[in-house]
């Protein structure tokens, strides 16, 4: 990779007890081809694990590696607004420890963000995983992605972005835990009159979770968070997007589907679905029926 006093690009990496596939991360960073001249910020989101040693370890071989610690408060968001507010560059692109990018990777997110105040890449699962059961995977990330009808957004998995323009936005907002903030981020962002496009070659390699309880967990989380979304942006969206009604009924149609874990492979695709509707239900009582979204958490706000 090539090292400058002045990169034009920052990758940030939030993290947190990445060691299993942190290393493996850097080294295809360190593999791009034909990228412009790039950094590496790590954002340790307080990891107990070996992550830090991985990145001393690589510190030769990667002399643009830094870490940053982001251990005051848990959260991705916190983890990459903190990796942003370290960034040197004046362009800032996304990846996750447990994801792989591809060698062309950083050159087609550099490209796109000469045309664009932000841009996606494509987010596919990476068959070379032993784990991967392609039949019980869910579909490869086509183009940007679109929640309740709404604006496009970027996965934050694969996601670039002016620093400017990050900042003027006040970042992510630390007030989702458990994920759609990226969706948030970028529908800010285009209503504030900015640009997000696509680069299609700037894949990214997705590990899936592996386990059914980490695969229902994560759904879980992903569901709850949608809910937490739309009553943050209700005013723009059409009330009939949710309904707790409906969520009810499609959690007992998912409990009596429970049979079909016992004779699939691993059970992945009902984990996920089972656990998505019942984060759904969970964010209908927690931010509508019993409570309300929480105020935005942003990089400007009083801390």
């Amino acid at each position: 990779m090539r090292t400058v006093a002045t990169p034009e690009i920052t990758v940030v990496i939030p993290v947190r007890n990445g060691e299993a596939t942190l290393r493996e991360q850097l080294l295809a960073l360190a593999s791009q081809t034909d990228a412009p001249a790039f950094e590496i910020v790590v954002s340790d989101n307080g990891s107990t694990d070996g992550t830090a040693e991985i990145c001393t370890s690589l510190g030769n071989q990667i002399p643009s590696l830094r870490v940053v610690d982001s251990g005051d408060r848990p959260g991705v968001a916190h983890a990459r607004n903190e990796g942003v507010r370290a960034a040197a560059a004046p362009y800032v692109v996304f990846c996750d420890a447990d994801d792989r990018v591809t060698p062309g990777w950083l050159r087609s997110l550099g490209d796109a963000l000469r045309r664009y105040d932000a841009v996606g890449g494509m987010v596919v699962v990476d068959v070379a995983d032993a784990s991967a059961e392609l039949g019980d995977m869910a579909p490869n990330a086509e183009g940007l992605g679109s929640v309740f009808g709404h604006l496009p957004y970027a996965v934050g998995a694969n996601l670039g972005v002016r620093r400017d323009v990050y900042l003027a936005l006040g970042g992510m907002d630390e007030s989702f835990p458990h994920g759609h903030e990226e969706v948030d981020f970028a529908w800010r962002l285009q209503n504030a009159g900015y640009t997000l496009g696509w680069a299609p070659d700037a894949r990214v390699l997705y590990r899936q979770r592996t386990t059914r309880r980490g695969a229902f967990r994560q759904a879980r989380n992903y569901g709850e968070s949608s809910i937490q979304l739309w009553t943050r942006h209700s005013q723009s969206l059409p009330l009939g997007a949710v309904s707790l009604r409906i969520s009810v009924r499609n959690l007992g149609r998912e409990l009596l589907g429970l049979p079909r874990l016992a004779s699939q492979r691993s059970g992945l695709g009902t984990a996920r679905a089972l656990g998505w509707t019942a984060g759904v239900l969970a964010g209908h009582l927690r931010y509508r029926k019993f409570g309300s979204s929480p105020a935005p958490r942003l990089m400007e706000s009083p801390q």
